[in-house]
């Protein structure tokens, strides 16, 4: 007879017991492998497994009559050597303030609780508030720069000492918050055109869904950038696995700033909002065009610079608007410029002045576009570029 588990370790210790029915006066002797094991003459054995897996047997002696059982049946013992543990972490690297799960695994069988170690020292890591322990989980929330380094786990069955063989180290790195990174093609589309907006995340990650938005002035109700001049709504209702959103305008409405944000994980960790990109798909009328004085497309500091929406037939309400990188379109008089009949005027250009400019009719009506790029330095040669559409 046998007391063990189902799976015996190196390591392990196992009970034997000998029966034998009727008399009571025995002495025992054991034998692996058909040879006798020294000093073995009670009814139980203990054995501690390294290497003494085999085919074990007993048999007795009678003290005061010496006559010999028949020897038992074989038992056989098998030893599996310790385990390997396997140490995954998601997602590595990570970013501060997202949560990391870090998951131990020793083979199929159960009954294994878990120790984690940090760093070279092997130290037990010490659980906080952000740090917590189910089963085979590590779980470390809102990542911190001081969650960085090696980490090991290893396995333990507490009421047999049996330990697994400690994982191999994986390093955990924790970087600065990412933010999006949008592009846009092409900016400038003609009618009937699709666009594709493309957004990345800096440094190389994976598990991202991607959220789509475009930039209108700042709005009660609507979500607002934290430190942006501009709300935004979102392109969808819910955000793509996929990093590339195409989309099709519907006219000049979608003329304008675009941003991109991603999110993982649960509870979700996103990414700063990207830096705003601009695309044209304005249609504009023979009716009214921009002129601009001095006329060229790169201006300098500290100039005076005018823009005017000239009208070829009798209409009215055109409106001078313009898109900067960092900022959603605007109109002149609102908070640049000052504005005369259908003159804008800016007296003393900046380099923040740099931007596309148009004009817009309350209809929807659009003219034709101008790239202007104000620099600090004086050249002797300007070049004229109009994007006209």
């Amino acid at each position: 007879m046998v007391t063990t588990q189902e799976t015996l370790y190196s390591g392990d210790t196992v009970k034997l017991r000998c029966d034998i029915s009727n008399y009571r006066d025995w002495t025992y002797r054991w034998l692996i492998n058909k040879e006798r094991r020294s000093s073995q003459t009670s009814k139980t054995t203990t054995i501690s497994l390294s290497d003494q897996a085999g085919q074990y047997q007993c048999q007795g002696t009678r003290t005061r009559r010496p006559q010999n059982s028949y020897l038992s049946s074989s038992f056989h013992i098998s030893v599996t050597a310790l385990p390997e543990t396997s140490l995954t972490v998601n997602p590595n690297p990570a970013y501060k303030g997202e949560t990391v799960t870090l998951t131990c695994s020793v083979g199929s069988d159960s009954g294994w609780i878990y120790t984690w170690y940090k760093d070279n020292t092997k130290k037990v890591v010490t659980l906080s508030g952000r740090h917590t322990t189910t089963g085979a989980t590590f779980t470390i929330s809102r990542a911190a720069e001081s969650d960085q380094g090696l980490y090991w786990c290893q396995g333990e069955i507490q009421s047999r000492s049996i330990s697994s063989i400690i994982s191999d180290p994986v390093t955990i790195t924790v970087n600065d918050r990412p933010q999006a990174v949008l592009s846009v093609s092409p900016q400038w589309l003609n009618p009937g055109d699709s666009v594709t907006l493309s957004c990345g995340v800096k440094l190389t990650s994976t598990g991202w869904r991607f959220f789509w938005y475009q930039t209108v002035p700042h709005t009660a109700g609507l979500l607002s950038i934290s430190g942006r001049s501009y709300s935004v709504e979102p392109l969808s209702d819910s955000g793509t696995s996929e990093d590339s959103y195409t989309l099709i305008p519907a006219g000049p409405s979608h003329t304008g700033g675009y941003v991109c944000r991603a999110g993982r994980g649960d509870p979700v960790y996103d990414t700063f909002y990207s830096e705003p990109q601009f695309f044209w798909s304005g249609v504009p009328q023979s009716s009214v065009s921009l002129k601009i004085r001095p006329n060229r497309t790169q201006h300098f500091t500290s100039k005076s610079l005018s823009l005017s929406c000239e009208e070829k037939r009798n209409s009215t309400g055109w409106r001078l608007k313009r898109y900067r990188e960092k900022a959603v379109e605007s109109e002149c008089g609102s908070n640049w410029g000052s504005i005369a009949g259908s003159t804008c005027t800016i007296r003393s250009t900046r380099k923040k002045d740099s931007g596309v400019y148009w004009c817009e009719s309350g209809s929807g009506e659009y003219s034709n576009a101008v790239n202007i790029t104000v620099d600090c330095t004086s050249v002797a040669q300007h070049s004229l570029t109009f994007f006209t559409l």
